[in-house]
């Protein structure tokens, strides 16, 4: 069975106390970073970037760490990755103890962060949008066979030659910052005599003499900056002509259909500025198949930058990662993804997602619609009425609702035919057609189920609210721990797929025969032993809406 994971993205939300001054992202996320450190054993991760970010390894085998914003250091957010897991529901159980883990870790943090004089109100967002509209992401990875035969030779020779290229641009970045500092030193030591002289005759302009100095300190890091964004350019653009010409070959065009159209089972839901509603938080920031860029101007259905970090890192000298590239069996990891809370939504996510795979492996795609403009369906597809139609490569058109049925209709067929099929795969397929049942004629079956059937009928119930209004009930939907889906599952009207002691035990359990139990294994070799273990169980809220409550009462009426 193929490796899974996934990343989140999530959003910090504080709202300081009177007379109190909002810290920056990064305070509050090393609060959550100790606070977690303090209920599971952690260590800190060795490479340079992942120390940049300040990431650490815990005792389950997933991951921390802050993830910038291109607005600076201090507007960020916290990215926590699940240990690889080895089917769909394993991985779910490891998202709820991720997420649990940093609920109780984000109450902590707000005690610890009270004790320093910023008292407030702290907490996570799962949601892919801040409150200020910055995009936060999702995303899942697969492991699948990368390429073969010719295509595998191929992509290693390209690769090989592109590492190449990252050493010539390694010594023209070098050569070019050895040259300006070089330059700037001995202007410096030319000048120096004149410009003590001036300050002893003249002590007005020491303070104009400081800011220039810090002036060229930031002109300097900003030349940096350019010249590696100048050197990385050209490997980025050359990595992303070798995907396409020799990578994820088997995968490429049958699995843009499913994942164009999916959002109609795993879209978190999001209220649009006009006041529409969308399934997915995630499409609208979409504007290509392959991300080719390791910035945020480009978003991808399919994301390829950690094939082109390694080559950029030689940049700074680190050279971890690099190995990795020439392999049989790689990540294919997805852009096009929300981040969900309910379970039966992030089960089909990925247990949907498998089974594609498997059914491209098995060459039961060949001859799977090919979409003219996969970008252009992925907003197409995410219109709540699932009325659409996308157009196809050589004419005609499909309907998205028809288009996902493809895919469960070939995977129901591959069921029957099929010796040994993965274990879960009846399980998934049997809820996969349930649920496109409902979504074609009785979609508001499904509260409790997907999170945008959710969302959308929580706003409905509350028309005459402004947008502002609507749109903090769209985000309070995501917070962890205190958030409308939490009391919605409270209050039990949401549908659990796993069992409450799994995800305890998964807080400080890796994965059995995965990366992972080899990583947590290192991470208690040197992390060292708690003294007192808190406990991980979650405390329920202290309150229910009464919407939820009516909602139940109605539920247990004879």
């Amino acid at each position: 069975m193929r490796l899974l994971g996934a990343q989140t993205e999530y959003t910090l939300r504080f709202r300081p106390a009177e007379g109190v001054a909002r810290p920056g992202n990064q305070i509050l996320y090393t609060a959550i970073r100790e606070a977690l450190e303090r209920r599971v054993r952690a260590a800190p991760a060795r490479g340079w970037f992942d120390r940049l970010r300040h990431r650490i390894w815990w005792e389950n085998g997933g991951s921390l760490r802050y993830s910038f914003d291109p607005a600076g250091p201090e507007v960020g957010f916290v990215e926590a990755g699940t240990p690889e897991c080895r089917g769909p529901r394993e991985l779910l159980v490891y998202q709820k103890a991720q997420d649990r883990l940093l609920t109780l870790a984000t109450a902590d943090a707000l005690v610890h962060l009270r004790d320093q004089g910023l008292a407030g109100e702290l907490s996570l967002l799962k949601c892919g949008r801040d409150p200020a509209g910055r995009w936060s992401g999702a995303q899942e990875t697969y492991e699948v066979e990368f390429a073969t035969g010719g295509a595998l030779l191929g992509w290693r020779v390209g690769m090989g030659l592109g590492i190449l290229f990252a050493l010539v641009a390694v010594a023209v970045q070098w050569t070019a910052w050895l040259a300006v500092r070089g330059f700037l030193a001995v202007v410096g030591v030319a000048t120096l005599p004149l410009l003590l002289l001036w300050m002893v005759v003249k002590p007005v302009p020491v303070r104009a003499a400081t800011a220039s100095f810090e002036w060229l300190e930031g002109s300097l890091r900003s030349l940096d900056g350019w010249v590696a964004t100048v050197t990385a350019r050209p490997l980025v653009g050359w990595v992303s002509g070798l995907v396409r010409l020799f990578a994820y070959r088997r995968y490429q065009r049958p699995l843009l259909g499913f994942l164009t159209t999916r959002a109609m089972l795993t879209g978190a839901g999001t209220l649009h500025p006009d006041g529409s509603f969308g399934l997915s938080e995630a499409s609208p920031t979409l504007n290509a198949v392959f991300r080719r860029t390791l910035g945020g101007s480009e978003r991808g259905i399919l994301e390829t930058t950690h094939l082109t970090r390694p080559l950029v890192d030689l940049g700074r000298l680190r050279f971890e990662g690099l190995a990795s590239l020439f392999r049989r069996r790689q990540r294919l990891v997805v852009g096009l993804s929300d981040a969900n809370l309910c379970d039966v939504a992030e089960y089909l996510k990925l247990g949907t997602t498998s089974l594609v795979l498997d059914l491209a492996e098995e060459g039961r795609l060949a001859d799977a619609p090919r979409l003219a403009d996969p970008v252009g369906a992925v907003l197409v597809a995410t219109d709540p009425s699932l009325k659409g139609w996308v157009a196809l490569e050589g004419g005609g058109t499909m309907k998205v609702l028809e288009l996902q049925r493809f895919y469960w209709q070939r995977a129901t067929d591959w069921l029957a035919d099929a010796e040994a099929p993965p274990l879960e795969a009846h399980r998934i397929v049997e809820l996969w057609g349930r649920t496109l049942d409902a979504l074609e004629h009785h979609p508001e079956t499904l509260f409790g189920h997907l999170d945008w059937v959710t969302k959308l009928h929580l706003l409905s119930s509350a028309p005459d609210l402004s947008w502002a209004e609507r749109k903090k009930i769209d985000l309070r939907y995501h917070e962890l721990g205190t958030g409308y889906q939490r009391w919605l599952d409270e209050a039990g009207l949401c549908h659990p797929l796993v069992d409450e002691a799994e995800v305890v035990g998964a807080c400080r359990r890796p994965p059995a025969d995965t990366p992972a139990a080899a990583r947590a294994a290192r991470v208690r070799e040197v992390a060292p032993e708690l003294v007192e273990p808190v406990e991980v169980r979650a405390e329920p809220p202290a309150a229910v809406i009464d919407f939820a409550e009516a909602r139940a009462r109605r539920s247990r009426r004879p």
